[in-house]
């Protein structure tokens, strides 16, 4: 008598999921391994269909609350200091074989790396570089780099944006893919990106300012003393990690000699690029003046923001001027350049 109770009152249940079950055929009209085949083939043909190739701009861990406050007080010369990135010209073949320069030396950046990839897919598909290239020079406890890429999506210009499992909070690291403009750009990207990195790091003193119009937001004045033997060992970790703190004594010190009382600052990882320089998560002097890309003029770096609307979002964003010359003026502007101590 039990079981014919039960079995009654199953019978509306099954009877109530089936439409459901009819409907949800409708909605998803291949299997789950069909549709993941169709992510995997879309992924590797948007990356072989690239004539010239992509630039990859990976920073492997970033933070953007590390030196993010213009007021808060810095201890002197800290040792806490974040992670900057590298710039990689890729070309993906559709034999599953992928040529790779990098701007990490002088092999890296010269030396064509050709190595193995897999485009797959778990949660979500997945770029996967399977032999040794030098991306894997990232790939350690101290950079914290990936050789898988979890792909999620484009962002506003295009560019094909990618996380890892290393890090499940946002604004800790960065991975975008732009596509290559001429044959020649597979070298000279590398090449330039090199060699404006090298340019911003054999600076005596680098400087910034923040500005718009006559009015100054913030601008470093402290001066790194380079035949102190701890200065040395600041600088080389500063070359190192790539990543930079502009500090502004707001306590000056009773001797010009001595390091001031009080210093606040904003620090950001870098990389460089075939324009200049790029920031991640950028030189932020607020939450909406946020300086990433820095173009080379001379001797010096500067970022200019413009306002771009986005149609399809209906929303605006500060971008740098030299990647979006269209865009509406705002007046706001950063200058880094070099500066000699005072004897």
């Amino acid at each position: 008598m039990t079981r014919l109770v039960l079995f009654t009152l199953l019978i509306p249940v099954v009877a109530f999921l089936a439409p459901s079950c009819a409907k949800e055929d409708k909605v998803f009209e291949n299997t789950p391994s069909a549709r993941n085949q169709k992510h995997i083939a879309a992924l590797q043909e948007e990356l072989v269909s690239a004539p010239h190739g992509w630039r990859l701009l990976y920073f492997p861990r970033t933070d953007s609350l590390l030196f993010s406050n213009p007021t808060q007080l810095i201890p002197f010369f800290n040792d806490q200091l974040g992670y900057g990135g590298a710039c990689f010209t890729l070309k993906f073949a559709p034999d599953n074989t992928v040529e790779m320069l990098a701007d990490l030396d002088a092999e890296s950046a010269t030396q064509v790396s050709k190595s193995e990839y897999l485009v797959g897919r778990n949660s979500f598909t997945q770029l996967s570089f399977e032999t040794y290239t030098y991306l894997h020079r990232l790939v350690n406890a101290r950079y914290m780099g990936a050789s898988d890429f979890l792909f999620i999506g484009r962002n506003e210009d295009g560019d094909l944006l990618f996380r890892t499992a290393q890090h499940l909070a946002p604004a800790r690291e960065y991975a975008a893919l732009r596509k290559l403009e001429t044959e020649e750009a597979f070298t000279e990207v590398v090449r330039q990106s090199q060699e404006n990195r090298l340019f911003f790091e054999e600076m005596t003193n680098p400087q910034l300012r923040i500005y718009q119009g006559a009015r100054t937001f913030f601008q470093s004045d402290i001066y790194v003393k380079r035949d102190v033997e701890p200065n040395r060992r600041y600088l080389k970790e500063i070359r190192d990690k790539r990543y930079y703190l502009f500090l502004f004594a707001q306590k000056k010190a009773p001797l010009p000699s001595d390091p001031p009382k009080e210093q606040v600052g904003l620090g950001s990882g870098y990389a460089g690029t075939e324009h200049g320089l790029s920031f991640r998560a950028g030189l932020r002097y607020d939450k909406e003046h946020i300086f990433y890309d820095f173009v080379r003029e001379g001797d010096r770096f500067v970022a200019e923001l413009v306002s771009v609307y986005d149609p399809l979002l209906r929303t605006t964003r500060l971008v740098s001027k030299h990647l979006h010359p269209e865009g509406e003026y705002t007046g706001y502007k950063a200058v880094i350049w070099d500066i000699k101590p005072q004897p």
